[in-house]
């Protein structure tokens, strides 16, 4: 493999507008991570982890990892700057099957999917909040189907076409709402975890307790289960590398948008943690359920739990749009390359964005969303979710050994130890859900089921190319 293949001949031929600043970019990584899984993921840890400072060093931890992800695919959207993300990786590391396999996936359950739950969470826990409205009633049922779809639904069918509209009117109106959606909550949270912190003990118990009730004793299954919670409230990270073709000189805005958001993330992960111990006390975080209501409300009252309730629709709106923004891309490089329909591959002249890709991902959303089955296509893909990360990651390593001579204008940091570190952490990941998948647990076995789909797609794409040959 010739480095200009790599880098330069493909690039040469994108048509999109570099239009994402680094700050909007910074927000894409950021906004995309920040979401409701920092308010529920604490008090899943207090309970799992006999120790403070055990507590915090998951968090660590869980940054960290994702840190050695996101410099990995940094250099990786450096070399081939252009949208697409994890498929454009993997195709040019494993080649066209893996890769086809994996943009599949990601398009639909994953993209779609991620959609229709973020959508649907947010109209049915935080909007009927700021409402002062019940959304659960049921608004119509579908004909034929049968289905009751609620009036939750139906706010999440307006919100999905409302931001895939303003996708569809450029990268760069999409980025600034990011931005906007993303900058504002972190600063607001930042400023209210430094008063919780000031403030002291709020309505928990003090925060020197070493050990909550329910996590008495170390157990290394209570670790793994803590930290998969971590884990997962870092997702988001990757995002950028999928408008990578959109960011204004990419050489340098991608390495600091996904290395500067990332950092960014988490450090307010670790001080809206240290003000949930500070408030509620470690003893008193495990049983909270949603540590920023529980803190929010013994800091404020009524008032800081709605206030908190906007900032995570706020968060959850930036997490929609960075998805929304995001999934289109794999669908037109796809296209591009012929792995799905050539329409897929086409730009608007005028705004030089995806528009049909935005559209056929709003059409399946809605889909998902009425069918009320995304939680269910989540859980399929979730095993292989990680495992797609895990090789776009690994794609660093083979791309090196491929191609060492290609004009790299970030290198990874720490490479390969940092970059390993992500692959390790995938593989203790992976390794806890295959073995829950045995558990005897139906929904357990759904990750399973999603892993067989994948390969059948990889192993139908070969078969074909072979046939093609």
């Amino acid at each position: 493999m010739q480095g200009s293949t790599v880098g330069g001949a493909e690039a040469a031929t994108t048509q999109t507008s570099r239009v994402i600043g680094p700050v909007a970019g910074a927000s894409i990584v950021a906004g995309s991570m920040l979401g409701i899984g920092i308010f529920l993921s604490p008090p899943i840890v207090a309970a799992n982890v006999p120790s403070l400072v055990g507590f915090f060093m998951l968090w660590v931890l869980g940054g960290l990892t994702a840190l050695s992800g996101a410099v990995a695919c940094a250099e990786l959207a450096t070399l081939m700057p252009r949208s697409g993300g994890d498929y454009v990786f993997q195709r040019e590391a494993f080649g066209d099957s893996l890769a086809f396999a994996s943009g599949w996936v990601l398009f639909g359950p994953i993209f779609c999917g991620s959609i229709a739950s973020m959508a649907v969470g947010l109209c049915t826990y935080q909007l009927p909040v700021l409402l002062g409205r019940d959304l659960s009633g049921v608004a119509f049922t579908l004909p034929l189907l049968g289905w009751p779809v609620a009036w939750s639904q139906v706010a999440a069918l307006v919100l999905v076409p409302l931001l895939t509209m303003l996708n569809s009117l450029g990268a760069r109106p999409s980025a600034r709402t990011q931005a906007l959606l993303t900058l504002i909550p972190i600063a607001i949270l930042s400023v209210g975890s430094f008063y919780a912190i000031s403030v002291g003990v709020g309505a928990g118990a003090p925060a020197s307790e070493q050990a909550p009730a329910s996590a008495a004793s170390f157990s290394m299954h209570g670790v793994v289960v803590a930290y998969l919670a971590v884990y997962f409230a870092y997702s988001g990270w990757a995002n950028i590398i999928y408008v990578a073709g959109e960011v204004e000189q990419p050489q340098v805005n991608l390495p600091r948008s996904q290395v500067g958001g990332t950092l960014a993330v988490m450090a307010l992960y670790l001080l809206l943690c240290a003000g949930f111990v500070r408030t509620l006390g470690f003893a008193g975080l495990a049983p909270a359920g949603e540590a920023g209501s529980a803190a929010a409300g013994a800091l404020f009252g009524d008032l800081g739990r709605l206030l908190i309730t906007i900032l995570i629709a706020s968060a959850l709106v930036a997490s929609i749009n960075g998805t929304i923004l995001g999934g289109p891309r794999v669908a037109y490089a796809m296209g591009k390359h012929g792995a799905a329909w050539r329409w897929l591959g086409h730009l608007s002249p005028r705004t030089k964005v995806p528009v049909r890709s935005l559209w056929t991902q709003a059409a399946i959303s809605a889909a998902l969303i009425v069918s009320g089955r995304f939680e269910e296509l989540l859980a399929m893909v979730s095993l292989t979710m990680v495992v797609t990360g895990s090789l776009t990651v690994g794609s660093l390593f083979v791309l090196r050994r491929k191609d060492p001579d290609a004009p790299r204008p970030y290198r990874a940091l720490g490479y390969p130890w940092l970059p390993s570190l992500y692959l390790i952490s995938s593989v203790l990941v992976i390794g806890d859900m295959v073995l829950a998948a045995f558990s005897g647990q139906r929904q357990d076995v759904y990750p399973l089921i999603g892993l067989v789909g994948t390969a059948a797609l990889y192993l139908g794409h070969r078969v074909w190319s072979r046939a093609q040959k």
